[in-house]
């Protein structure tokens, strides 16, 4: 009886720390089952990244490489954001700017030669809802859509900021490659790439343990 009477406070207690249910899902611990991306962003316009860094071959190109890379990332994920090449039929933008690309040398072997190399990728990124004109970098900075149905008795909402206002987050990735190994420059942009994106992704998710009203 006393076993019993022990379980039941136990499943009492596992109950009372669950809550914030929401579309079936529910939260424990910090932890939640939602999907981890906004479900009011359904779109976003992705304009090709700007490259502003200096870089020779084979780094040409490397910004489109990056905004493909992001493309497969939220594929991959099976992020409800689809991308769309139209921004008046998008509910966010989202632009970049390569800033920097650049080589460290890890390790030289005893002729001098490069037998570590690593890749430095740096990348400044802004989320904007179109809707709102808010910037939407910080992980959980969820947009406030306009009232619907719209009420002409309502006063007309305020403009959106310029661009300029918001502040681009920078996002820093490293490639590491090893020419001992057969492995090249080229090597090193793919892992960069690949993380950046994976990064950058990142930022468009609601942070974990978060949960709507």
């Amino acid at each position: 009886m006393r076993a019993r009477s022990a379980l039941v406070l136990f499943v009492a207690g596992v109950a009372a720390a669950a809550g914030c249910t929401s579309g079936g899902n529910f939260t424990f611990l910090g932890y939640t089952t939602e999907p981890p991306f906004d479900p009011d962003i359904r779109s976003v316009y992705l304009p090709v990244f700007k490259n502003i860094a200096f870089h020779t071959n084979p780094h040409r190109g490397i910004e489109v490489d990056l905004t493909e890379a992001i493309v497969r990332e939220l594929a991959n994920r099976k992020s409800p954001i689809r991308v769309v090449s139209d921004p008046d039929r998008a509910d966010t933008e989202l632009v970049g700017t390569i800033v920097s690309l650049s080589k460290n040398i890890m390790n030289r072997d005893r002729a001098n030669y490069s037998r570590e190399t690593e890749l430095v990728l740096t990348v400044e990124v802004i989320w904007r809802d179109l809707r709102s004109g808010r910037g939407l970098n910080e992980r959980g900075n969820l947009p406030t859509p306009p009232p619907e149905p719209f009420d002409p008795s309502l006063p007309a909402a305020p403009p959106p900021p310029p661009k300029a206002t918001l502040t681009p987050v920078r996002v820093v990735t490293t490639g590491r490659f090893l020419p001992e190994l057969g492995e090249s420059s080229t090597t090193g942009q793919q892992k960069a790439v690949t993380e950046m994106a994976r990064k950058i992704v990142d930022l468009m998710e609601k942070p974990w343990g978060k949960c709507n009203p």
